[in-house]
C-alpha cells in the first residue's frame, strides 16, 4: 500500500507523492476500498489510504485534510448509512471529491442520497452503491485531464472490453445454448449518414448536452456559473434515443477539443450512459426532477456498470455540476483555481451574510 511519501514498488519505480487519497468512514468497508485499490494498482496510480469517521472522529478528518494533502489531486470518500464523509471532505478542499455510498441499510439508498444531495458550493461526484472501482476509474479520468499517458491507458482499457465481451459470449453459448440455438448471419447495412459536424470555439473546455429544451433552467444555472468562473463552454441538445448516430458523430468531432462533459437529463437518463460510452473523459451528470422526485433519473444515472462511471450530482444541481468542473480543472489551472476561490468567497458571503 502507498502509505508513505516515498515508496519503491516491485518494478523499482520511485513514487514521491500520492495522487489520490482514499478515506474510509469505517475499516469494515475495506472490501469496497479493495475494488478501488485494484484499479489503481492496475493503472499505476499512487494512492494513500486512511480511516476516519465524519461523525465519531471529526478532528481526525480535519487533521488529515489540513496536514496530509499536499500533492493530492483527487479524494475518494467511502461511507454507508448517513454517509456524510464525502461532504465533510469536500468542505475542507476545492479539489474534486468522489463518493462511494456503501450498502448498509435500506439497500444503500440512505448513503446514496446523503452523498448526492449536497448543498450549493460543496459538490460531490457520487458513484453507484458499492462501486469502489468506478470511483477509481473516475479518478483516473480526472488525472488524465493533464496526463496524456493516462488518457492513452484509459483508451486501451476501454478497447479491451470488446475482447472481454466476446469471451463472455462464447462462454454463455457453451453454457446455455440448446438445439434450437441459431447463429444469425451478418448482413452489411449502412447506418443513416450524419453530414453535419458540431463546431465549438477553440477555447471551449466543457460541452453541456441535454436531451431536450425542457431542462433549460438547469442548463442556464450551469452556464451562468461557468461564465463567472471563466470556463468557456458550449451547449447542445441531442437525443440519445431519437438521434444516436448524431450523438456519436458530434462527440467524435469534439472529443479531442474539450476537457469534459456535463449531461443534463431526466426520466431514464440514457443520454448520460450514451455519452460515457463514447468517451474516456469525465462525464458529470445532473439528474432532473421530471417526476417521482427525480429518483428515476438519479438512479438510472448513478448506477453505472464497472469501468464506465458517471460523476453524478444531486437532483437539479446545475450549479454544483459547474463547480465540480471547476474543481477538476483547478487542479491543473491556476487561473481557474483563483476564480473558483473568489467565487466561493462570494458564495459564502451571500449564504451567510458575512
Amino acid at each position: 500500500m502507498f502509505n508513505k511519501t516515498n515508496y519503491v514498488n516491485n518494478g523499482g519505480i520511485k513514487i514521491t507523492q500520492a495522487k489520490v487519497m482514499i478515506i474510509l468512514g469505517s475499516g469494515s468497508d475495506y472490501k469496497i476500498a479493495e475494488k478501488t485499490v485494484k484499479v489503481f494498482e492496475q493503472m499505476k496510480v499512487p494512492y494513500d489510504l486512511r480511516v476516519a469517521s465524519a461523525h465519531r472522529t471529526h478532528n481526525r478528518i480535519k487533521d488529515i485534510m489540513t496536514n496530509y494533502v499536499d500533492g493530492i489531486e483527487v479524494f475518494i470518500g467511502i461511507a454507508g448509512l448517513s454517509a456524510h464523509l464525502p461532504g465533510v471532505i469536500a468542505s475542507y478542499t476545492t479539489k474534486p471529491v468522489i463518493a462511494v455510498p456503501v450498502n448498509g441499510k435500506i439497500e444503500g439508498l440512505d448513503a446514496l442520497l446523503s452523498c448526492t444531495e449536497m448543498q450549493l458550493g460543496t459538490p460531490v461526484a457520487t458513484m453507484g452503491i458499492d462501486r469502489g472501482e468506478n470511483a477509481a476509474w473516475l479518478a483516473c479520468q480526472i488525472i488524465a485531464c493533464n496526463d496524456e499517458k493516462m488518457r492513452e491507458a484509459l483508451v486501451d482499457k476501454r478497447n479491451s472490453y470488446n475482447h472481454k465481451m466476446e469471451t463472455s459470449e462464447k462462454e454463455l453459448i457453451e453454457k446455455i445454448a440448446g438445439k434450437y440455438y441459431t447463429r444469425t448471419e451478418g448482413v452489411k447495412h449502412e447506418r443513416p449518414s450524419v453530414n453535419k459536424v458540431l463546431n465549438v470555439s477553440k477555447d471551449t473546455r466543457v460541452l453541456i448536452i441535454s436531451e431536450n429544451y425542457s431542462n433549460m433552467d438547469i442548463v442556464h444555472k450551469i452556464t451562468q456559473t461557468l461564465d463567472v468562473i471563466k470556463i468557456p463552454s458550449a451547449y447542445k441538445v441531442i437525443s440519445a434515443t431519437r438521434s444516436p448516430d448524431k450523438l456519436e458523430k458530434y462527440m467524435k468531432t469534439v472529443d479531442n477539443q474539450i476537457d469534459l462533459y456535463i449531461v443534463v437529463s431526466g426520466l431514464s437518463t440514457i443520454l448520460s450512459g450514451a455519452v460515457v460510452s463514447h468517451t474516456t473523459k469525465p462525464v458529470i451528470g445532473v439528474p432532473c426532477n421530471t417526476g417521482k422526485l427525480g429518483l428515476d433519473s438519479l438512479l438510472s444515472m448513478v448506477e453505472m456498470p464497472p469501468g464506465v462511471p458517471t460523476a453524478t450530482m444531486g437532483v437539479d444541481a446545475g450549479e454544483n455540476a459547474a463547480l465540480y468542473v471547476a474543481r477538476i480543472l483547478s487542479v491543473y489551472d491556476e487561473n481557474i483555481e483563483e476564480s473558483l476561490y473568489k467565487y466561493m468567497k462570494t458564495l459564502h458571503r451571500n449564504n451567510y451574510y458575512e
